[in-house]
């Protein structure tokens, strides 16, 4: 009697779906595939991973690969919107395969991960449910358990739009938001192209914050951003990033500041060093070194107040 795979089965029917003229493959008995997201909530703009496991019960090698005998092999990422249950739409010109190259042998079983921003754009608000499908050939076919994650929009700080240098006709918006998890609060800054609905052009994660203190941001002539933001009671971290061209690049990084005024550590301490090392000088200079005991001469008085003055015996 031939087993049934129901779940997998609507799994690839929904996956087939996105193919069109391509039948659904049979549910492998030799393949399985499982998923799991590396996080339950991530911000908007930030970079999704997935990952994964493919295991091979069967007697041949499974091999994902751009040479000719193994390029109907593939591993598909399928994402669907939880709350209405579409399908979402690929990124135009992404690869048909989530994983570029992949072999498992008889027996064995191998991880994968996958950068869901590599082949779609994912909604704002949205709580999504991400399927993987692993196709030997054009009739063999599994399909994993949904994973599903949230992706939230942040809590803002400040938000400017303006140009970038040498070039005035398109405006970004930079945006300094911040979320809650695992047990922290972290700090971001995302650029958006307000012409593209919104579209994320640049992300980056510039680690825990305290909000005591309020964040800044601030750009120089050359198109750097630098953000200054506290991470503990006592110190504060400086950012510097490349913001003339996406994606972001980091250019400079200190998480020594002892002030939101950028004054680090190193450099406090060298001012101090300085300072103490000139009043030395200067009190070698005066005579006796640092440790000079300071004596002051008083004057003895013409005459000895009369309460104190000794009087002559009777």
């Amino acid at each position: 009697m031939k087993r049934s795979f129901p779940l997998a089965a609507a799994l690839l029917a929904a996956a087939a779906a996105l193919l069109p003229g391509r039948a659904a493959a049979e549910v492998s008995t030799t393949l399985s595939i499982g998923l799991r997201a590396d996080r339950s909530e991530f911000v908007r703009g930030e970079d999704v991973t997935l990952s994964g496991v493919v295991r091979n019960a069967g007697t041949t090698a499974f091999i994902v690969d751009d040479y000719g005998p193994y390029l109907q092999n593939r591993i598909r990422l399928y994402l669907r919107d939880a709350a209405t249950g579409r399908l979402l739409d690929p990124r135009p010109g992404s690869p048909a395969s989530a994983v570029p190259s992949l072999t498992v042998k008889p027996g064995e079983e191998r991880p994968f991960s996958v950068r869901v921003g590599a082949f779609y754009d994912l909604p704002p608000h949205a709580r999504v449910q991400a399927t993987v499908v692993v196709e030997r050939g054009e009739n063999e076919s599994a399909a994993s358990h949904p994973a599903a994650f949230t992706v939230v929009e942040g809590i803002e700080f400040s938000s400017v739009v303006r140009t970038l240098p040498g070039d005035d006709s398109k405006l970004f918006r930079f945006t300094l938001l911040y979320w809650a998890r695992d047990q922290a609060e972290s700090i971001f800054l995302r650029v958006t192209d307000p012409a593209r609905d919104g579209r994320v052009v640049g992300f980056a994660a510039l680690g825990n914050i305290v909000r005591v203190a309020e964040p800044t941001m601030a750009f120089a002539a050359d198109g750097s951003v630098t953000i200054v933001h506290q991470i503990s009671r006592d110190r504060f971290a400086k950012t510097r990033l490349d913001a003339s061209s996406f994606p972001l690049k980091v250019l400079e990084r200190d998480n020594n500041l002892l002030s939101r005024d950028a004054v680090s550590e190193r450099i406090a301490t060298q001012l101090v060093s300085e300072r103490i090392e000139a009043r030395e000088a200067e009190r070698a200079d005066e005579g006796g070194g640092l440790f000079r005991r300071h004596r002051t001469r008083v004057p003895a008085p013409d005459s000895l107040p009369s309460a104190i003055t000794p009087q002559p015996a009777k």
